[in-house]
């Protein structure tokens, strides 16, 4: 390797940078080892975000398939990238012990927010799969529940501080803080829930957050047909707001990012789908309108993931109209029960570090804590 005269670096220190935030994240976590000046470097909060940021601008497929009906043996978790179809890392005993998720919701950032029951028992969790680690959430003082409440998690902004929130209509709201790690509970009656009408869409497909605010699709049926608005909650201000979707009234599925903006994906006859793109708050402008195939799984990018009627994973790109055959054929993927589904996840790496501050414990700890009531 040469060298030059920059204290017999073979490279300048800038150039370092350049090349290392073009590693994927296994690379990074193996270089982390050679010195200590790439140690620090690696770690250091400004790099992660702008590695994540090209993560977040490159145009690849990569999804996350968890199957929740998964035979004693078979891996749970596979990834889809455009390199194929592979196991998401070569440790499988690692993944083994993520058997029995009743929810996986997310990603932000890379992180996902697990959900287990046992024993009627309910425990959640952060985790981040490239760099494998696993945050377990206090034991709350209220009930928390995806069958009666709704959850969302992102970025505050204001303080680059990961947290969740969950809230239960006319009931009570929480916000869980990883700076703090603690939860706030509120009373949380928004006046949008007050009508028996209103129905809102749990989203669980993908992710609904951006740029430090979720989003869930409410659907309320009318003489029209169905109308639909957005829930938005600001994890900056803590607070929660409304919005108004399109004046169209068909059969609103779920909230989508498209090119940097909250957009709609709905279903306008059997088969035919319209893409509606907020253009400012309760302003939306009609952009696609497509056929596809029946089930829908999930949304990355421009990209639709769908599942043909012999079960076949395919991707359809709204802007090219370009279909594409994942290479994953699998009864589960039409399920719709957690006992027999697969379900479909954007997947992207991230460096993000989700541990406690000043916690020693290693990736095994973390998941026997979360996993301490289950019998793996």
């Amino acid at each position: 390797m040469a060298t030059s005269d920059n204290g017999h670096r073979p490279f300048p220190e800038d150039l370092d940078r350049n090349i290392l935030l073009r590693l994927p994240v296994k690379s990074l976590l193996r270089f982390k080892c050679v010195c200590k000046n790439w140690y620090t470097l690696i770690k250091n909060p400004y790099f992660i975000r702008e590695h994540l940021y090209n993560c977040s601008k490159s145009k690849s497929l990569q999804l996350l398939i968890y199957d929740y009906g998964a035979l004693d043996g078979s891996p749970p978790i596979t990834l889809i990238s455009d390199h194929g179809v592979a196991p998401l890392h070569e440790n499988l005993d690692y993944f083994q012990r993520f058997r029995g998720m009743t929810i996986l919701i997310g990603s932000v950032d890379g992180i996902y927010l697990l959900e287990r029951i046992s024993d009627e028992k309910i425990s959640y969790a952060l985790w981040n799969p490239a760099i494998r680690e696993v945050r377990p959430l206090p034991e709350p003082k209220i009930q928390f529940s995806t069958r009666e409440g709704c959850f969302g998690c992102g970025l505050d902004p204001s303080t680059n501080d990961y947290k969740v929130v969950y809230f239960i209509k006319n009931r009570y709201a929480a916000v869980y803080s990883c700076s703090r790690d603690s939860c706030r509970i509120f009373e949380f009656t928004f006046k949008i829930f007050h009508s028996s009408k209103n129905c809102i869409v749990k989203f669980i497909f993908g992710t609904a957050y951006l740029n430090g605010a979720y989003y869930w699709l409410i659907r309320e049926w009318v003489t029209e047909g169905v109308k639909c608005s957005f829930l938005s909650f600001d994890f900056s201000n803590e607070v929660f707001g409304e919005i108004d979707g399109p004046d169209h009234y068909s059969d609103p599925k779920m909230p989508i990012l498209f090119d940097d903006s909250i957009a709609l994906l709905n279903l306008s006859a059997d088969c035919v789908y319209d893409i509606w793109v907020m253009i400012q708050p309760g302003v939306w402008n009609k952009r696609f309108t497509f056929q596809c195939f029946p089930y829908f799984k999930s949304w990355y990018s421009s990209t639709v993931i769908f599942v043909t009627k012999s079960s076949r994973l395919v991707s359809y790109n709204v802007k090219t109209q370009k279909t594409t055959h994942l290479g994953l054929s699998y009864p589960g993927l039409k399920g719709v029960s957690y006992k027999d589904r697969c379900a479909v996840y954007p997947y992207k790496e991230s460096l993000v570090a989700i541990k406690r501050e000043n916690e020693e414990l290693g990736h095994c700890n973390y998941l026997e804590i979360f996993d301490s009531s289950i019998e793996l």
